[in-house]
C-alpha cells in the first residue's frame, strides 16, 4: 500500500485521475518512463502539470478537448504550442493513427466526459455487477 499520492504514482505503470482539482495533482517527475495517465477530472483546473503534457503523447476523445474553453474543453490542453498534436482516440482504435510508439513513451489520455463514453462505462459496470450478483434491483 502506498503512503500517499506521490508514492502511489511513482510505483504505478498506469495512473487514473478523476478529481475536482484546481491545480495539478500529478507531476511529471513522479512518472516513470512508459507510464500511461488517464485524466477525466479537473473541471475546475488542471489535474496534470505542464511538464507532463510537454513530455507525453496526447490523446483525447474529441477535438474540442483542446479547442473549446473549459469546462467543455480540458484545462490541460488549452494553449498548447502551435503544431502540438492531440490524437483522437477513435483514430487510434480504428488504426488510422498510432497509439504508443515505444515502451518508454509517456502517454496521456485527457477525457472531458463525452456522453457516449459515460454510457459505455455504465454498461460495463452494470454488466459486471449483474453477473456478480451485486446491488439491489429497484423498480421505479
Amino acid at each position: 500500500m502506498a503512503t500517499g499520492v506521490e508514492a502511489a504514482v511513482r510505483a504505478a505503470g498506469v495512473v487514473f485521475c478523476c478529481t475536482g482539482a484546481t491545480r495539478p495533482v500529478v507531476h511529471r517527475d513522479w512518472l516513470a518512463a512508459g507510464t500511461h495517465v488517464s485524466s477525466v477530472g479537473g473541471s475546475h483546473g488542471p489535474e496534470l502539470d505542464t511538464a507532463t503534457l510537454r513530455d507525453a503523447a496526447l490523446f483525447a476523445e474529441w477535438a474540442g478537448a483542446a479547442t473549446a474553453e473549459p469546462p467543455a474543453g480540458a484545462h490541460e490542453l488549452q494553449g498548447l504550442p502551435a503544431g502540438r498534436t492531440v490524437t483522437l482516440l477513435g483514430h487510434v482504435l480504428c488504426g488510422d493513427r498510432p497509439g504508443r510508439r515505444s515502451a518508454d513513451e509517456l502517454t496521456v489520455f485527457k477525457s472531458t466526459g463525452h456522453a457516449a463514453l459515460d454510457v459505455a462505462a455504465a454498461h460495463v459496470v452494470h454488466a459486471v455487477a449483474s453477473a456478480a450478483g451485486w446491488g439491489t434491483r429497484v423498480d421505479l
